[in-house]
Formats: C-alpha cells, sequence, structure tokens
C-alpha cells in the first residue's frame, strides 16, 4: 500500500509551522543538460516521460499523479502500481510516438493546452524537440537523471520547474548524507579491485562491464574499490580471460531489470553466482577464493535510487564497514510513498 512520503511530510511540516506559500513565477527559464534554454510559460499540468529515470525523479519529487504518459516502462511498475495501468503508452526507449503525445496536450476543445512537459534523455532532447515544433505549447526539457555527477543539478532544475524545490532540497540533502557515511565508512580501508558486469553472460567472449565515464565506474570509486576495467568507454565488452588476468578481489553482477522489487527467493541469484564461478579458471580468482561474488538488484544501482546501490557496493567491498544499506533503501523507498519489502531479496548473498 501506498504511503505518504516522508520528505512531503516534512515539507508540508515546515511550510505550516513557518507559514510559507511556496509559488514559482512563470514563464521560467531554465539550462538543461543539453545545454538548451527552455523556457516554461506555465505551471506543468501534464507531464510526459521517456524513460523510466525521469518516472523515477518525478516520483520523488511527489508529482507522479501529473504523468500522463510515457515510454513502455513496464519493468518498472513495481514503482507505480496506482499509476501503471493509467499511463498512455507512447512508444519504447528509442522510439517516440510523437502524434500520441501530441494527443495527450489537447484539452477538449482538441486545442494543444499549455502545462505539458515531455522529459527526456539530454542526447535526445534536439530529436524530440524538433518533432514537437508544431506544438509550441509543449515544452521539452533534456535530463539524464541517471548519472550521480549531474543528478543533483538536474533535480534541482526539475524542482524548480515543477515548482517542488523543497523536495528537491530534500533529496539532495539526502543523497550527499548517504554518500558521506560512505565516504567516512570505507576510509583508509584500501582500494580492492572490482570487477563489474551486467547483463547475461552467453558469450565468454564480449561480457557487457564498465569502463571510465559510466556510472558504475564512479560507483566502485566512491565505495573504496578499483576497477578492473581501466578503459575509457563507459560499456565496454570483454573477454573471460582479461577479467582472469587482472584477479578481481570482488566480483558484483548486475542482471536485467526484472519486473518486481527485488526476488521472492534466491535461487535466480544463486544461479547467477553459480555461473560465475564455474567459469574456466574461476576458482583462481580471489574474489571467488573469499566467496565474494555477488549479485545485486539493477534498480538500486541506477539514477535516483543509485546511493542505495553504492551503500550496498560499499559493504560487498568492505564487510568491515559499519553501514546500513538496507536502512538506506527503506528511506529511498519511504520517500517513494512505498513499503520496504521484508520478504525480499536485493542481494545475495546476504552482507
Amino acid at each position: 500500500m501506498k504511503k505518504i512520503p516522508l520528505i512531503m511530510l516534512l515539507t508540508l511540516s515546515v511550510c505550516l509551522t513557518l507559514g510559507m506559500a511556496i509559488a514559482v513565477d512563470y514563464p521560467l527559464t531554465v539550462t538543461d543538460s543539453a545545454g538548451r534554454t527552455v523556457k516554461i510559460e506555465a505551471p506543468v499540468e501534464k507531464i510526459v516521460v521517456l524513460n523510466s529515470d525521469a518516472a523515477d525523479a518525478v516520483s520523488i519529487l511527489g508529482d507522479v499523479e501529473k504523468i500522463v504518459g510515457s515510454v513502455d516502462i513496464s519493468y518498472k511498475a513495481h514503482y507505480f502500481t496506482e499509476f501503471s495501468g493509467g499511463w498512455e503508452t507512447v512508444g519504447t526507449w528509442k522510439e517516440f510516438n510523437y502524434e500520441k503525445i501530441a494527443d495527450l496536450a489537447r484539452e477538449e476543445d482538441g486545442e494543444i493546452g499549455a502545462g505539458m512537459l515531455v522529459i527526456c534523455y539530454a542526447s535526445k532532447a534536439g530529436e524530440v524537440d524538433e518533432n514537437l515544433k508544431p506544438f509550441e505549447e509543449i515544452d521539452v526539457l533534456g535530463l539524464d537523471l541517471y548519472n550521480p555527477e549531474t543528478l543533483e543539478e538536474e533535480m534541482t532544475v526539475l524542482g524548480t520547474i515543477l515548482d517542488r524545490e523543497s523536495e528537491a532540497n530534500g533529496y539532495n540533502r539526502w543523497v550527499a548524507e548517504k554518500k558521506a557515511a560512505v565516504a567516512e565508512a570505507v576510509e583508509g580501508l584500501g582500494s580492492p579491485l572490482v570487477y563489474v558486469e551486467g547483463g547475461s553472460a552467453s558469450d565468454l567472449g564480449a561480457l557487457w562491464t564498465y569502463g571510465h565515464g559510466s556510472s558504475p565506474d564512479d560507483m566502485i570509486g566512491l565505495a573504496g574499490g578499483e576497477n578492473v576495467i581501466d578503459v575509457d568507454e563507459s560499456n565496454p565488452k570483454v573477454d573471460w580471460e582479461t577479467v582472469l588476468a587482472e584477479m578481481p578481489e570482488v566480483i558484483i553482477k548486475v542482471p536485467a531489470a526484472i519486473n518486481q522489487l527485488g526476488w521472492t527467493n534466491t535461487t535466480a541469484m544463486e544461479a547467477f553466482v553459480g555461473e560465475i564461478e564455474s567459469r574456466p579458471g574461476a576458482d583462481t580468482l580471489p574474489a571467488v577464493q573469499n566467496d565474494k561474488v555477488y549479485v545485486i538488484f539493477r534498480d538500486i544501482t541506477l539514477g535516483t535510487a543509485s546511493v542505495v546501490g553504492l551503500t550496498y557496493w560499499a559493504e560487498m567491498i568492505h564487510p568491515e564497514a559499519e553501514l546500513d544499506p538496507v536502512g538506506v533503501y527503506r528511506e529511498y523507498l519511504d520517500m517513494r510513498g512505498l513499503e520496504y519489502p521484508e520478504e525480499n531479496f536485493f542481494v545475495y548473498p546476504a552482507i
């Protein structure tokens, strides 16, 4: 069952106590992550999200009820249980239905009304803006909302546009506190070699991993580890022999997204770990010898939940660190008005 998010309760309490009336003056001009100057003419009444990261961010800020359309994000329906059946689908992650987006902005008289905001990745902003140019009242905002390095600034921009500055500031403070806790906990504990693998492992000659410039690479460093994939490419493919040569001390598997909030049992997780440990030469790796091959729920490693994943990763890399990743995840879900599922699993083996 949905709860009233903690972050909204705190904001409401402060406003009532101080007699504050928070309001934004429109038109409002901001710069998005594509470097574009975007002019918001009127308060946002409708939102279309063209990726799941944008949907998550809108949820964190407390405006999920304004979402009227999205690309197919059914694999994250567990985060949007009250609304997943009420949104229009406007395409896929790589192809958008612009006519349907325009239809969602129409008023009862058939005219395009003001107050529609479309949020997409920065790399897609130019394309989306060009295709929606005939509908001048629709505002297009390019925000990535998945990279920890830019997330704080982007949440501030989105919070300003949605008149949710207090919520954005509260979220940013929370993230800063959790990052600081990780930094303090891993300080002076050394830098174990870490290998992170995504996707499936159907071809040991082309394993999907993460190099410099990727979010997982940043997280490894923040969690007190050293990425064994030392390449200037965010999503390189490597062969298993390359991984063996680097002798990782910790291996973290990030499987593809699943349409549920964690696993209800450890069967699939055990299979992921077992597959890695059974690979040729795996028994020579410190990670395997010391039982430090892990699998983690993908949702908590990216976007607005990435600080949850960071806390888990720090515990995997440094078991001696005194952190509470479960508590951090509880707080994150609380911000979104969701209950932490006590019976589900998010990391295997347990840490």
